[in-house]
């Protein structure tokens, strides 16, 4: 077997676990084979075996059609590993089905790795000044960039991690208004873009032009932007609602970031620690599509086609470069809009995109690094299957499914052929599909309101036991219309998936979240966890499930949501929704979820942590060695000894690395409280983590027996080595750990020290008044307020360090810490002071930002406030979105 020509980096990660066991593959009875091979293959060659094996799968594809006329076995196209660059989509139509009943099948040969990709090499790298780098790219256009694998951010203004807010949107005059020192002339700036985030939906304005008064700048966008922002009554145009910028050379102030300047067709790159452009590989997507699969029509679908074993990877969409882009809901975007809201709707392109189809199955591929969706099953789309994908690093929605609403159609329309619309045809719904045991990870990466699954209006489909982490807007979204109205959807199956992390950046979604009337559906035995909300979600719910409008004739029974910040939402929901059985814990519920034993390999893929060198403080027998927790087996895992009063567990990623994700699994045999609370994650590029950074940690609640903790991580460094550290000097041990790449701009990391015996004042930039106790109380509870200097002790606080970056701050008076009250996550949720427990609500980490600290609790990740800028004595600090403005920016004396 010869070595696959890969693309680095992140398809590397995702292509390891060579010892990883895979479902095993059907056995075919062959009538034909044809072979493929990028490298050595010639379209010129017979393709029949792999000495004459064709070079582009179009040429395979056309050589099926010779020969699917009558089969009486399956066709089987091998194609070798190495990579597949397209310069148009492969197009697979009526022609090239199976017939009699057998498949066509595309498969990877072997174990070989075949990659199906429109990316292109930019090259001719020559230094820009201020450490930057540029490169001609001609004509090309993209909103993507992956360097050595690994995707570069768009460059932003205030950098990741912070945003600016949006003071009021009038709709009158149409303008935003923000402070007029967060905007200037920037180089190109009709194509600077200002991304809004809106409660469920992100909005790409391309600007226009401005105005400046009395320090408010009033911003005009481009007017096809304008002409749906300021008609569409939803999702609301709300005072405060976070925003950046993007697409300025100004902008490039990170190592990661990249601008292009598509007038002068120079691309700009400040390049990572570690990224020698004279050698790096790096690449941009071309196509927005690599394979479209469209059946003639519906009644001459194209069917019995299967991919299997393939890696489809960098596709590109610039509508938002194009037009401006305003997201509906789910990444269907506006096209137009009223103020009666009227909203109809586009949809994205896909990798692969499927319509008018019949018993198709995709099985055992990676979609990674797609600019837009993933796989779309769209419409016609019929007795299909997805089973064992993996599907991370997604711009959009990982796996789109169904009809939503076409162009023309209103997007409350009620779906419901033949009679609405009047004269859809029946079959255009889909119908009998199952999306099952996929890996999910790390969507919405550019397209922050979209779904790990996205399921519109969909009959009789399954979608059950797949692994979605890592969303930032829902992780199964299901429906659509917010019709109580009988309607195409029904009979479908959301059951024994296994979702964390999800919901991470906006609101007023859920784990799994559900619209309109669903007879027969049933939504079980899920195990949702770790569905918090984020410093820039908005106050409308985030919860475990939501049944949203019209929401009816359905069941929702024995599904595990733990730590949700909601439970199960509902709101106007229909008659007839059945709530049985759902709790907070259920150890029966919580193993059976997510992948079956035959595909659990698939996790392998994702995980940076997975068969690494794994290394530990003590072990206590041979059967808990180190590298138990990191096998991607559960049911194993390291133990230390029972004298360790120190334990921890580390693992080498072998280069440091940018990371997203951790995911802790506990005990899974034995029920040990002590095990599964009062430890953190700790990364460092010291084996010895002389320094680290907490990444994630675990207070004295003890997480239910058998659970997953999820989180995201939000520190934009690179760490070679991390550690899970227990804290209370108690017995640990770990079932599984796994870490995710992330691709991010990187900062560097803070540097703050403070003397333990020294008491500060802490003191607000805006308002120059302290951070005080009010009425100097002693008591728990008592609030924290801004006031005038006046030398009382009730002002002066000990910062002392607990962990890694972490701190927690002390009243002298009281000798109380100060923490977020009721470890709440909402935006203006009150500080207060409160004797120290450990909990992650009490303690803080410092950003340095110009003249002083953006203070950050660890638990909400949200910034120290002074509400509404005042300068008023008295008014109560709160927590707040961090938004680069004073009244969050604090000094230390």
């Amino acid at each position: 077997m010869r070595p696959a020509r890969l693309i680095v980096g992140l398809l590397q990660t995702l292509l390891v676990a060579t010892a990883v066991v895979l479902p095993a593959q059907t056995a075919h009875a062959a009538d034909t084979s044809f072979y493929v091979d990028p490298a050595n293959g010639s379209d010129s060659n017979s393709g029949t075996s792999t000495a004459s094996a064709f070079k582009t799968i179009a040429k395979a594809r056309d050589a099926v059609r010779t020969v699917n006329s009558a089969m009486s076995g399956d066709v089987v196209v091998n194609l070798r590993g190495g990579t597949y660059n397209l310069t148009s989509p492969v197009d697979f139509t009526t022609a090239d089905s199976g017939t009699n009943g057998h498949n066509v099948i595309y498969k990877a040969y072997g174990s070989e790795t075949p990659v199906v990709s429109s990316a292109k090499t930019i090259s001719g790298w020559t230094s820009a000044g201020n450490g930057q780098y540029k490169a001609s790219v001609g004509a090309l256009d993209f909103r993507q960039l992956y360097v050595n694998g690994t995707r570069a951010t768009r460059a932003r203004y205030p950098d990741t991690g912070s945003n600016f807010q949006l003071q009021s949107g009038d709709k009158t005059n149409q303008v935003l208004k923000i402070a007029d020192s967060q905007i200037s002339n920037w180089g190109n700036f009709s194509r600077v873009e200002m991304v809004l985030q809106l409660q469920w939906a992100e909005n790409f304005l391309r600007l226009k032009s401005y105005t400046s008064s009395n320090g408010v700048a009033s911003v005009s966008i481009q007017d096809h932007e304008a002409g749906i922002l300021f008609k569409r009554p939803y999702p609301l145009l709300s005072n405060g609602s976070p925003l950046h910028f993007e697409n300025a050379r100004e902008f490039v102030t990170e190592p990661g970031e990249f601008y292009l300047d598509k007038a002068a067709q120079t691309l700009y790159y400040l390049p990572r620690p570690g990224e020698t452009m004279s050698s790096a590989t790096v690449q941009v997507p071309t196509l927005k599509t690599l394979f479209d699969i469209k059946g003639d029509s519906l009644g001459s679908p194209v069917h019995h086609l299967k991919f299997s074993g393939i890696t489809f990877t960098q596709t590109n969409w610039t509508e938002a470069s194009d037009n401006g882009l305003l997201n509906g809901q789910g990444g269907l975007y506006n096209i137009s809009a009223d103020t009666s809201n009227n909203q109809y709707v586009a949809r994205p392109p896909a990798g692969v995109n499927v319509e008018n189809a019949d018993d198709l199955a995709f099985s055992g591929n990676t979609f990674t690094q797609m600019g837009s969706t993933a796989l779309d099953l769209n419409h016609g789309v019929h007795d299909s299957t997805v089973t064992g994908n993996v599907v991370q690093d997604i711009a959009g929605n990982g796996i789109m499914v169904g009809k939503f609403s076409d162009p023309d159609v209103e997007f409350h329309t009620v779906y419901n052929p033949p009679t609405s619309p009047a004269g859809e045809d029946t079959r255009e719904v889909v119908t009998g599909v199952s999306v099952t045991n996929n890996v999910i990870n790390r969507t919405g990466q550019d397209y922050i309101g979209t779904a790990g699954v996205n399921a519109g209006f969909v009959h009789g489909t399954t979608i059950d036991h797949n692994d979605i982490s890592d969303s930032p807007w829902a992780g199964i979204s299901l429906g659509w219309g917010w019709q109580d109205e009988a309607n195409a959807l029904g009979a479908n199956s959301v059951s024994y998936n296994r979702i964390g992390n999800a919901q991470n950046q906006l609101c007023d979604a859920a784990g799994i979240y559900h619209l309109s009337n669903d007879r027969g559906t049933v939504i079980n035995n899920n195990y949702i966890h770790d569905i918090v909300r984020t410093p820039t979600a908005c106050s409308s719910a985030v919860a475990g499930v939501y049944l949203d409008e019209g929401s009816g004739n359905m069941t929702v029974a024995n599904n595990v949501l733990a730590r949700t910040d909601n439970f199960i939402n509902r709101n106007f929901n229909g008659p007839n929704v059945t709530l049985s059985n759902n709790t907070t814990t259920g150890t029966a519920v919580m193993k059976a979820s997510g992948l079956q034993p035959a595909y659990q390999g698939l996790l392998a893929k994702t995980n940076l942590a997975y068969g690494k060198t794994a290394t530990a403080s003590s072990v206590y027998a041979a059967q808990w060695t180190a590298g138990k927790a990191n096998d991607n087996d559960p049911a194993s895992g390291w133990s230390p000894t029972g004298s360790d009063t120190s334990p921890w567990w580390q693992v080498d990623l072998g280069s440091p690395s940018a990371l997203s994700q951790f995911s802790l699994t506990t005990r899974q045999d034995i029920d040990q409280p002590e095990t599964r609370a009062n430890f953190e994650i700790r990364g460092s590029n010291d084996p010895s983590f002389a320094n680290y950074t907490v990444l994630g940690r675990q207070g004295a609640s003890v997480l239910p027996y058998t659970t997953t903790l999820t989180g995201k991580i939000d520190a934009r460094q690179q760490f070679r080595y991390v550690r899970v550290a227990k804290t209370d000097g108690g017995y640990f041990y770990i079932g599984d750990f796994s870490v995710q790449q992330a691709g991010v701009s990187l900062k560097d990391p803070a540097t703050t020290s403070f003397n333990l015996s020294t008491y500060y004042t802490i003191k607000n930039v805006n308002s120059g008044l302290l951070a005080d106790v009010y009425d100097a109380a002693t008591t728990d509870n008592a609030n924290v307020i801004q006031w005038q200097s006046n030398s009382g002790t009730n002002q002066q606080w000990n910062i002392v360090r607990v962990s890694g970056q972490l701190y927690k701050i002390v009243n002298r008076n009281s000798g109380k810490a100060l923490e977020v009250r009721n470890s709440s996550h909402g935006k203006g949720a009150a500080l207060a002071q409160s004797t120290y427990n450990g909990g992650n609500n009490q303690l803080w980490y410092f950003e340095s930002s110009g003249s002083g600290y953006v203070i950050r609790n660890f638990e909400s990740k949200q910034a120290m406030d002074v509400p509404n800028n005042s300068t008023t004595n008295g008014t109560a600090l709160g927590q707040w979105t961090p938004v680069n403005q004073n009244n969050q920016l604090w000094t230390i004396q």
